[in-house]
């Protein structure tokens, strides 16, 4: 018997003629939801649940994972690979609670109770308060709706850097954290060189706070469109590996199509800006707005670390990385496991293995899928 998706719309999406994660999600037959996160600060953020499956045979309460992407990306990253590798739709097929968070800012997240996003104080914000606030509120919201006391997590880039910034900053959401699954964590970033940082690194430190690399719906179908072409393709999967730092062998291009149709989905230009002062500090530490705000907000010239010791979920930080990830380099993300009170260090030393792999390789539900399936099983067979 087929299964009948269900979409519950709880709020109202912003989106015209564009493909959206509730879109994917129904389209492969799962049931979908939607929902409103209002964060402390007054923003609304849209959240996408698979509650279920078909090939799920489990009654009652599953255990609720939180996905969190990262920076030019949305919850689509997650599921244009498709329920075959995607791992949202895997733990869906396992019987987990899937909930799909998109930040302040994205394409699905540009609302608040009083700010409009054609004014500069709505971009206001860097990585630093998506972790501080959207993902606190998406915590708190999630185990709220489920009733459960503590929930599993899975970050890919600046979704590993902003876990990172909530259980430093605001310690008492270690407890509310099972399992933390951290894919490419750019924390410590003295050793990475992406294309991205070395061609537009001016342009971006001389910006305002403003919208950055927003999502353009028609521009989006165009390319979409174009890159469904099979001899267009190839042209379209080296532009979008070209453009992430570094071409892979890796890549499933039959992505591609629906990647172009989503990305980017907008980030406030503070928010790779922040990234790039790691990259020349060599530290992760906290916005630096310069000499005389540091001593208004920090009483001190520089900007302060993050404690980093106080980042101690339920059980140990799971860490994946690779040896060719220049977003994430090994240098810096053995730097940052060393920095914890504890990690679990999962290396990926297949060539040429990028940071955007680990959600869109043709081998991604092998080499990450199942193994973090298999985590987060074991934590609640312990527990």
């Amino acid at each position: 018997m087929a299964y009948k998706p269900i979409v519950i719309l709880s709020a109202c999406i912003q989106i015209v003629n564009g493909i959206t994660s509730a879109d994917i999600i129904a389209s492969h037959n799962y049931p979908v939801e939607i929902h409103t996160v209002v964060t402390r600060d007054g923003y609304l953020l849209t959240a996408f649940r698979i509650p279920d499956s078909i090939f799920c045979e489990q009654s009652g309460a599953k255990p609720a994972v939180l996905f969190q992407h990262g920076m030019t990306a949305s919850s689509d990253v997650f599921l244009v690979n498709g329920p075959r590798d995607g791992l949202a739709f895997m733990l869906a097929d396992a019987c987990f609670d899937v909930w799909l968070s998109n930040s302040r800012g994205t394409r699905y997240s540009r609302r608040h109770v009083s700010l409009d996003p054609s004014q500069e104080a709505f971009w206001r914000f860097s990585w630093h308060e998506i972790g501080t606030e959207d993902v606190a509120a998406s915590i708190d919201y999630i185990l709220a709706t489920t009733n459960q006391s503590a929930l599993h997590y899975v970050g890919h880039s600046q979704g590993c850097t902003t876990l990172v910034v909530l259980l430093s900053m605001r310690p008492q959401y270690n407890q509310l954290v099972k399992a933390a699954v951290l894919l490419g964590p750019p924390v410590f970033m003295g050793h990475t060189r992406t294309l991205g940082q070395m061609v537009l690194r001016n342009l971006i430190m001389s910006m305002p706070d403003c919208e950055f690399m927003f999502h353009n719906r028609m521009l989006n179908k165009i390319l979409r469109t174009i890159c469904e072409l099979y001899v267009v393709r190839v042209y379209c999967s080296t532009f979008f590996m070209f453009v992430n730092g570094k071409f892979s062998d890796h890549l499933n291009t039959s992505a591609i199509p629906l990647i172009a149709a989503t990305l980017p989905a907008g980030v406030s230009s503070r928010q790779p800006k922040h990234f790039i002062q790691l990259t020349d500090s060599g530290r992760f530490s906290l916005f630096d707005f310069g000499i005389l705000k540091n001593l208004i907000y920090y009483r001190s010239l520089t900007p302060p670390d993050y404690p980093l010791h106080n980042v101690h979920p339920l059980t140990p930080v799971h860490i994946f990385y690779s040896d060719d990830d220049l977003s994430a380099a090994k240098e810096d993300v053995e730097n940052f496991a060393a920095s914890l009170p504890e990690a679990v260090m999962h290396r990926i030393s297949t060539p040429s293995w990028h940071h955007m792999d680990f959600v869109h390789s043709m081998t991604v539900a092998e080499v990450i899928n199942k193994p973090v399936i298999e985590i987060f099983k074991r934590f609640n067979l312990r527990h």
